[in-house]
């Protein structure tokens, strides 16, 4: 757990990467997924898995060869398959499941893991030096927030668990991780996000600086509402992203260093905390990150942080 602010640069996993043991299959028929088949017959908005993806019909067809991800003009990339889901950019793209959910990939060296989106009762994730290897860290609980009290305790819903990570994972060149969310048998289950990679905080190797108070984040909803001049209004349900802001003060010999992992993510969307400690959450998202760096005196350096969350 840190106090400072960090990013996670991240591992891209791919399909080769996810190993046995993971319960979602590659076409997933228990969410209606259907395979592509060379020379098949195909009507207008037919949708079928390739590789990584789902894809639409645009135009029917029928004995054509040429796959999906190379015939433009008859298909068109709708989304991840099921089991692709959470290792595309998005919270709201979910890997779903009835009663449990398991994944086990291998991403090589890592020493962070931040989950997003999730669904369900409990969760655990596993760390190990190699496939079957020693457990190098691991982690379990439900996915409620703990109760501020008695009365919320007995009378008033918990707050679910939806987004956690993870740290202090010792490297290892050939780690397995594995993620499970589970519920009761017949409940739904889902992952929104799965990020692997390297947490790089802000404050390098300083002694002292961090977040400062005043970070704030913000809801920015997609929804799309359109008003009558009665004032009613048609109203049609999105996905929301959340903001964050924050400023971070280090040392002023960690300025090249901040710059270099602000370059490093500048086109890429990773996770973001401004701080580990309990009760922050509402301060760490995943999307891009910008910043700007501030020489404010000899020995201390400023960073402004714009995060633009990803739905």
């Amino acid at each position: 757990m840190t106090v400072s602010a960090r990013v996670m640069v991240t591992t891209e996993i791919t399909a080769s990467m996810i190993k046995a043991g993971t319960t979602i299959a590659a076409t997933d028929a228990a969410v209606g997924e259907v395979a592509w088949v060379s020379g098949g017959v195909y009507a207008v908005d037919d949708q079928r898995t390739y590789g990584d993806s789902v894809w639409g019909c645009k135009l029917a067809h029928s004995g054509h060869a040429q796959a999906p991800d190379l015939d433009s003009n008859y298909w068109i990339r709708q989304g991840p398959t099921n089991r692709m889901a959470p290792f595309d950019d998005y919270t709201n793209t979910k890997a779903v499941a009835t009663g449990s959910l398991t994944y086990v990939f291998q991403p090589g060296f890592l020493n962070g893991l931040a989950v997003y989106g999730m669904e369900g009762a409990a969760y655990s994730a596993t760390v190990k030096d190699s496939p079957g290897g020693a457990v190098l860290r691991s982690w379990s609980g439900d996915l409620y927030s703990q109760a501020s009290g008695f009365y919320e305790l007995l009378f008033s819903l918990l707050v679910p668990t939806v987004q956690m990570s993870f740290d202090d994972i010792p490297l290892a060149p050939d780690a397995e991780v594995t993620i499970t969310v589970s519920s009761d048998p017949g409940k739904r289950v889902a992952i929104g996000a799965i990020k692997v990679g390297d947490w790089r905080q802000f404050i390098g190797d300083g002694g002292g600086g961090g977040a400062q108070y005043g970070a704030e984040s913000n809801r920015k909803s997609y929804t799309f509402r359109k008003y009558n001049f009665d004032g009613t209004y048609e109203i049609v349900k999105r996905a929301s992203s959340r903001n964050v802001n924050c400023s971070v003060v280090i040392d002023a010999d960690q300025a090249m260093y901040a710059d270099s992992i602000l370059g490093e993510i500048v086109e890429t969307a990773v996770p973001f905390e401004a701080s580990g400690l309990p009760g922050y959450g509402y301060l760490n998202t995943l999307g891009f990150v910008a910043g700007s760096i501030r020489a404010d005196s000899v020995g201390t350096t400023s960073i402004n942080l714009k995060i633009e969350g990803n739905i």
